[in-house]
């Protein structure tokens, strides 16, 4: 090894630091590490160990081989050469940042954390070798490095921190800049020295953490497939309420949370199969055949399917608003803001309860105009009809988008149940107005933005609970029960009666919440115990 380490160095063995330190810098010249990183690491580590046994033999004389003074031969003493022109002198080598850093950084993404923590001890001894002069070079260098790579692991950053004293030190503003100082505070500071956690973010986190620990220790394939199934809706709700941030805190990283996203969208694709497979099963004891059970089951599922996705699209769009953007500008409607107001939503809920009954006065015969309105065009009613439809649906929109989608959502059900009781006295038309105002104004209800107490509560008790479900867990769980209702449809062999449907959609409500209660409570149990706060 030692005659490989001579032979990188180009030089003979010898104890002379200086003419070691001037090969090294002679061979740098042609092995940049940008060029080949592998010769250069094995220059580097010749370099360091020609040092350490140079130090050695100085150390000890004694012990110095023979070997090495053969190999430094004396000048010539009879024949001398004639004199030239005086050498320009070999600089001496200047260490740079860059070459430490490029090193860490490539043992950090070949091998991981762990190799890049070993290597910082060796990079630390040639940082601590560096005169006091050139500390705020070394540390300048390194804090540019830590912010353009967010992703460093936190104990090194914290060895960064305890090298350089970014955090603590007074100078340091001084040494790098208020800029660059103020930039390694705001991004390292609460990462390098967090705030106690919170106890109701540790109760939100506990399933998502239990259930990584769990994958971690190897947990049997369809334990982990049946926690999903059973927990989906408390995964998805709480991941979504903490974010990415806080489940770095509470000690998820990066590959633990796409973990979780996989294994949360996989859950809900077990429930939609296990949806499509009762139906099935519901069909085949109906029809008796198991081509028309999966026809019906099929349609059932992309009819639901279509629901969903029309609720979520239609109820961001009203949410949203229409988006217009010239050149750098976005021009968008203040649809919140404007909801805010002290007359919303009773305003827009009377403008709906009038287009109502001009859609009803629209279906009546000529004469039954009276009044204002005798004098209004037919064919104009029908136009201030969905003008004044329009803007009370704006107005009254919930301020949630999670109650605008299990409005939109639900939508086709409570439409149909307004037509099947009304219908006989009022057109279609009124029988939509009157559902959509219905269910806007439990939305209203549950906003807390009107109010109602006592008895006046019970004729909105259904949507109150399908909002209810939404809120504890997700939007699918809210339009469950209402999927339960389009199953009996489906698979009802004739017309479906409206009591029914809409028993079965109230008992959903009640009985999905029971279920996922039941459901969340033996899941959590089979996770392991969180730590302490």
């Amino acid at each position: 090894m030692w005659e490989e380490d001579w032979a990188r160095l180009g030089i003979d063995a010898t104890t002379d630091l200086a003419a070691i330190k001037k090969a090294y810098a002679a061979k740098l010249k042609v092995t940049r590490p940008d060029d080949d990183a592998e010769a250069y690491q094995a220059l580097r580590a010749a370099y360091e160990r020609a040092q350490q046994w140079a130090k050695w033999q100085r150390e000890n004389p004694e012990e110095q081989p023979a070997v090495i003074a053969a190999a430094e031969p004396a000048p010539p003493v009879e024949q001398q050469a004639p004199p030239a022109e005086e050498a320009e002198p070999v600089p001496e080598y200047v260490l740079q940042p860059q070459h430490l850093i490029h090193e860490l950084e490539l043992h950090w993404r070949r091998t991981g954390e762990a190799a890049l923590l070993h290597a910082w001890a060796d990079t630390r001894r040639e940082l601590d070798q560096q005169p006091l002069s050139r500390q705020a070079e070394f540390s300048a260098a390194f804090a540019q490095w830590a912010l353009s790579l967010p992703t460093l692991p936190d104990e090194f950053l914290k060895a960064l921190d305890a090298q350089f004293g970014w955090l603590n030190d007074f100078r340091t503003e001084r040494q790098l800049g208020v800029e660059l100082a103020h930039a390694l505070h705001d991004a390292f500071d609460e990462r390098l020295r967090p705030a106690p956690i919170p106890a109701p973010v540790h109760e939100l986190g506990a399933p998502l953490v239990g259930l990584d620990a769990l994958q971690q220790a190897g947990g049997a394939w369809w334990r982990l497939q049946l926690l999903l199934l059973l927990l989906q809706p408390t995964l998805a709700r709480n991941q979504s309420l903490l974010g990415a941030q806080w489940l770095r805190k509470l000690g998820l990283d990066l590959h633990a949370q796409r973990w979780l996203d996989a294994g949360v969208k996989r859950g809900l694709w077990w429930r939609v199969g296990l949806a499509g497979a009762l139906c099935f099963g519901g069909g085949l004891l109906v029809f008796g055949d198991a081509i028309i059970a999966g026809a019906h089951a099929l349609g059932w599922l992309l009819s639901t399917g279509a629901v969903m996705l029309v609720g979520l699209f239609a109820a961001t769009l009203i949410g949203v608003g229409p988006t217009l953007t010239h050149g750098q500008k976005r021009l968008a409607l203040p649809l919140e803001r404007w909801r805010r107001h002290s007359m919303q939503p009773v305003l827009g809920l009377v403008w709906l309860l009038f287009a109502a009954w001009l859609a009803w006065l629209s279906e009546q015969e000529p004469a039954a105009g009276s009044g204002v309105l005798s004098v209004i065009p037919d064919w104009l009613l029908p136009w201030a009809c969905g003008l004044f439809g329009l803007a009370g649906l704006v107005a009254a929109w919930p301020l949630l988008p999670l109650h605008g989608w299990v409005v939109a959502g639900l939508s086709p059900l409570v439409g149909f149940l307004f037509i099947a009781a009304l219908g006989r006295w009022l057109p279609e038309p009124t029988c939509l107005l009157l559902a959509l105002a219905w269910m806007l104004l439990a939305a209203a209800v549950h906003e807390e933005r009107v109010r109602a107490t006592g008895f006046a509560l019970w004729p909105l008790r259904p949507m109150l609970n399908a909002l209810a479900l939404a809120q504890r867990w997700t939007y699918s769980v809210a339009l469950l029960p209402m999927a339960c209702a389009a199953a009996y449809i489906a698979l009802n062999d004739g017309p479906a009666r409206a009591s029914t449907v809409f028993l079965i959609w109230v008992f959903g409500n009640l009985g999905t919440a029971w279920l996922q209660d039941k459901a969340d409570a033996w899941a959590l149990k089979q996770l392991p115990a969180p730590a302490a706060v």
